[in-house]
């Protein structure tokens, strides 16, 4: 029988009087101290460098995030020591209450615990979650879907009543804790939260905005939020996971900052969708370079 993982609320993740006093370390200390639960109950989960901002973006919301080998570490003399995984919880996310984050640093430890042991989780640029990456997060005390869903596959995985009970402390500490929390009007619906989102600035978002949930990438996530009907294409852009390079063998980057394809093919949907099976890849076409199944350039292209 596993036991109840306890926590106790370190000095500077109490909560504060006045809002001036507010610092980003008291929710970095709260969220490291969750994760460290974690890992009193599966030791294999890696240590991470945690951080935390908003998780909007124009398509979504992204709970949660795991980067591995993210962060180069520096020793005391200069020199570099190694890297270091990346844990990245949204400010949405905090909103939700402790249940909710709990559950997310659950499902971001489950692609850690995918990367110690070298097991292809995700594709699709990390989006679509396989049934490897349903068998890790039941290790760690998720339960996976009855189905998957399009572009993200068997990400939507529930924390259960024994693990939610494991970690009743750690839960009630990140409750008590009263985290600052960046606030959106739809993330209690799309992240089906226990604790009520209120205040904030809404400006730039609305309730009408089409936008979706997700634990780790981006969004991975929850379903789908409405979307406006739109004509299909007959034919659009996939790419791999090729990227382009300059002379010096450093990523090409676009306007957006984000890394330029090396490859990008245009498929008609027809070919698309012969090469898709069910509880697959989409398309089926793979790189005979990088050896990563093609993907839609647009992942809302239907």
């Amino acid at each position: 029988m596993t036991a109840t993982t306890t926590a106790e609320l370190p000095a500077q993740a109490q909560p504060v009087a006045e809002i001036s006093h507010e610092h980003g370390s008291r929710i970095i200390t709260a969220l490291e101290g969750a994760w460290a639960a974690i890992r009193a109950q599966h030791p294999e989960v890696p240590h991470v460098l945690m951080i935390t901002g908003t998780g909007q973006s124009r398509t979504g919301i992204t709970w949660g995030h795991f980067g591995e080998k993210r962060w180069t570490v520096e020793t005391s003399i200069g020199t570099i020591g190694g890297r270091t995984h990346e844990l990245f919880a949204g400010g949405e996310l905090l909103s939700l209450g402790g249940l909710r984050t709990m559950q997310t640093l659950l499902h971001e430890a489950a692609h850690a615990l995918a990367s110690v042991r070298q097991i292809k989780d995700t594709s699709s640029d990390g989006r679509y979650h396989n049934k490897r990456f349903v068998a890790l997060a039941v290790e760690l005390g998720l339960i996976g879907p009855e189905v998957s869903v399009p572009v993200h596959g068997w990400n939507n995985c529930a924390i259960t009543d024994a693990a939610a009970e494991r970690y009743a402390d750690v839960i009630a500490t990140l409750d008590a804790a009263r985290l600052p929390y960046v606030h959106h009007p739809m993330a209690a619906i799309l992240g089906r939260g226990t604790r009520p989102t209120t205040g904030g600035d809404d400006e730039g978002t609305s309730e009408g905005e089409p936008t979706a949930g997700g634990e780790g990438q981006q969004p991975g996530g929850d379903d789908d939020a409405p979307q406006q009907p739109k004509k299909r294409p007959t034919r659009f852009l996939v790419i791999c996971g090729c990227i382009e390079r300059d002379e010096g063998g450093n990523p090409k980057l676009d306007k957006n900052g984000r890394e330029k394809p090396g490859r990008a093919i245009q498929v008609s949907r027809k070919s698309w969708e012969f090469g898709t099976t069910e509880g697959g890849d989409e398309g089926g076409l793979m790189c005979g370079r990088c050896r990563e199944p093609f993907r839609k350039a647009d992942p809302d292209a239907d």
